[in-house]
């Protein structure tokens, strides 16, 4: 088996690589934020990050979290927790106090012993914490909503309660709170806990296809062996995670990684574009082409998705332009007997077969609105069983020509 997947734990869920791309600035300035508090004399600071599935919001948190174990070594202590995962609040207090000390027992302790001795260990061993609150705004249901209050509050006001550790005792804390969640999470929170448990906000966009592209860039560095990656592949995947995906980097890496495994079962040295589309038609993202939609399509239509084909196959890229496209586009007009049509009536063809096979047909125009745009033409299934498709129905309806 050829081996060009060299590091395929870079691309686990887990993982937290050396840098963001598209997120570094941002990870400058929380892991700024975090280190001037735990420098300072200050007690208490936050981030809120929200943001939909798969722009990085965990990632980022994690690699702060990275950041400032480098610069603090072991003067800092740090709890993350996923608040799905735990589901209740209490739950989610004994994860943390855990990870502050192993032996504090799971059971037998109330909600307010937990938070108690989360402030007096922490004072005791560094007298710093960063709290990462993962998916947060799960706890915010009609059973816990009150109880993860009163924890949120307990913690931006420990102060007040405790004042012999105001000068022991500083507390940092990134909450992430997925869309759609974000609603709810203001919904439940009173004005005064709102107030000192908020300190600070950042909404994290979805990727655009360039921005995934440079991420996928750079995980294929860290996971394959060098110059094994096409940027074709990349494109194909960025394009079908920014189109299909909604912009989530996971399913992008996800796919980089499946394509690389399946390229290495095929004892292929390169991953291009043909070992995505392989991927790709399995996905559920993907929608399922609907053969009987071949049958209601006019010959004309039939003939520019052969030509769309042809030209793929033709180039070995993830898109062909629509000038790259013409030539085939005009032979196949002869061959099957059809006029060939102006370019606005052609745009309008592709833009209806897109909106025929979504999913599987996907039309880009770059540049709109302006002179000189272009259009990209990509199809994410195996080439080859599609053409055979076409060709079938084609032969059908000319009666072999």
């Amino acid at each position: 088996m050829a081996r060009i997947l060299l590091h395929p734990e870079t691309l686990e869920h887990f993982f937290t690589p050396p840098k963001l791309p598209h997120r570094e600035d941002i990870r400058e300035t929380l892991a700024k934020r975090f280190i001037n508090l735990f420098e300072s004399s200050e007690s208490y600071t936050s981030w809120v990050i929200y943001g939909h599935s798969g722009v990085g919001k965990t990632v980022l948190s994690w690699r702060v979290e990275k950041d400032l174990r480098e610069h603090f070594k072991n003067d800092i202590l740090v709890a993350y927790v996923n608040c799905r995962q735990s589901r209740k609040i209490y739950r989610v207090l004994v994860e943390i106090v855990k990870q502050i000390e192993k032996t504090v027992p799971e059971k037998g302790l109330s909600r307010e012993d937990l938070i108690t001795l989360l402030f007096r260990l922490t004072a005791e061993k560094t007298g710093k914490l960063l709290l990462i609150l993962d998916e947060l705004g799960t706890l915010f249901t009609e059973t816990e909503a009150d109880k993860t209050r009163d924890m949120l509050y307990s913690i931006s006001r420990f102060t007040e309660r405790f004042r012999d550790l105001e000068s022991k005792l500083q507390i940092g804390v990134i909450s992430i709170v997925a869309k759609p969640h974000e609603y709810l999470f203001y919904q439940w929170l009173d004005k005064a806990t709102r107030a000192s448990f908020i300190k600070s906000e950042i909404n994290l966009p979805k990727y655009s296809k360039a921005e995934l592209f440079d991420i996928l860039q750079f995980r294929a560095e860290l996971a394959f062996k060098p110059g094994s990656v096409t940027d074709d592949a990349i494109d194909l995947i960025a394009n079908f995670a920014a189109e299909r995906g909604d912009g989530n980097a996971r399913i992008a890496i996800d796919i980089l990684r499946s394509a690389g495994e399946f390229a290495e079962r095929q004892n292929d040295e390169q991953l291009d574009a043909d070992h995505v589309r392989e991927i790709l038609k399995y996905h559920p993202h993907m929608s399922r082409i609907d053969t009987e939609i071949f049958d209601t399509l006019e010959k004309h239509k039939l003939v520019l998705l052969l030509s769309i084909i042809r030209a793929l196959k033709a180039h070995g890229k993830s898109y062909v332009t629509r000038l790259q496209l013409e030539e085939y586009y005009r032979m196949l007009c002869e061959e099957y007997y059809e006029r060939p049509r102006k370019t606005t009536q052609l745009l309008r063809y592709l833009k209806e077969l897109g909106q025929e096979f979504p999913g599987v047909l996907d039309i880009e125009v770059s540049g709109k609105n302006q002179r000189g745009r272009s259009t990209r033409i990509r199809i994410n299934v195996p080439l080859d069983s599609l053409e055979d498709h076409v060709i079938r129905v084609l032969e059908r309806r000319t009666g072999g020509r």
